[in-house]
């Protein structure tokens, strides 16, 4: 017998579970996170490259102008992620893009809308300095450059993965994890699928924010499913107001007849 859940057509519960769908692929706001997230990590990349450059030609000045350059982007970026500016900067964006549709959330697991426990700002910490630590050992000739992706994946992945059940996305949320670990399994044993390297950050760069995303792009159409089935289903539960009118005074009508 299946565990699945079957509710009958005129259930008051598929509005319920249609709107939770709803809420839960409403992903704009990561979106726009997705694009501050973008431009901060090609500042963080650009300026690797510098320094792995500057480190091979021995040119002390650029190299430590780069080094500076890639731990203030970090910084930045640091900051962007816990601060309550970025938060509601964020928040109005996503409202305003949204518009008509007003304002629907999801609170996951924890039960209550809010920012995100601690431990989770330990994790995306430990994901920024994870990834400053493969940009140093790279600028520095201890890792080749080609291992960036797969030395990401180790982290991101699981990281990734740790976010969606606890947040308690849709379906849509895994396919950036899994695309990405994957991507990294393969660059690693060697499949051709890299970039030239003149490009080398794009082996980084578009695997990490392409399957971000597919994942985001996928979610944003599903809740547009979900936002149809829920308009569906609320116009067939709450009763057209003509009708009602005619309903009432058909019994008004009858009420006066027994009167008389």
């Amino acid at each position: 017998m299946s565990s699945k859940k079957r509710y009958q057509p005129g259930d008051p519960r598929l509005i319920v579970l249609w709107a939770r769908r709803y809420a839960q692929s409403r992903t704009i706001s990561f979106l726009v996170q997705w694009v501050f997230i973008v431009i901060m990590v090609l500042v963080i990349g650009l300026a690797a490259g510098l320094t792995q450059i500057a480190h091979e030609q021995h040119r002390m000045g650029l190299f430590t102008l780069s080094i500076g350059a890639m731990v203030l982007s970090a910084l930045i970026m640091l900051w962007f992620s816990m601060s309550r500016w970025s938060s509601d900067l964020i928040f109005s964006i996503t409202n305003w893009l949204y518009g008509r549709e007003g304002y629907a959330s999801w609170t996951g697991s924890s039960g209550k809308e809010g920012s995100l426990p601690l431990w989770t700002t330990g994790l995306s910490g430990g994901l920024l300095a994870y990834h400053l630590l493969g940009a140093l050992l790279i600028s520095f000739n201890y890792m080749p450059i080609g291992l960036l992706q797969p030395w990401s994946a180790l982290y991101m992945t699981p990281y990734l993965i740790i976010m969606v059940l606890y947040q308690q996305l849709g379906f849509w949320a895994w396919i950036w994890p899994i695309l990405y670990g994957i991507h990294g399994v393969l660059l690693y044993f060697g499949v051709p699928l890299r970039f030239g390297r003149e490009y080398e950050l794009l082996n980084i760069v578009v695997p990490i924010f392409g399957y971000g995303l597919i994942a985001i792009l996928t979610g944003h159409i599903y809740s547009r499913y979900a936002l149809l089935k829920l308009k569906t289903l609320t116009r067939n539960a709450i009763p057209d107001r003509e009708e009602t009118q005619d309903e009432e005074a058909e019994e008004v009508q009858a009420g006066d007849q027994g009167h008389g």
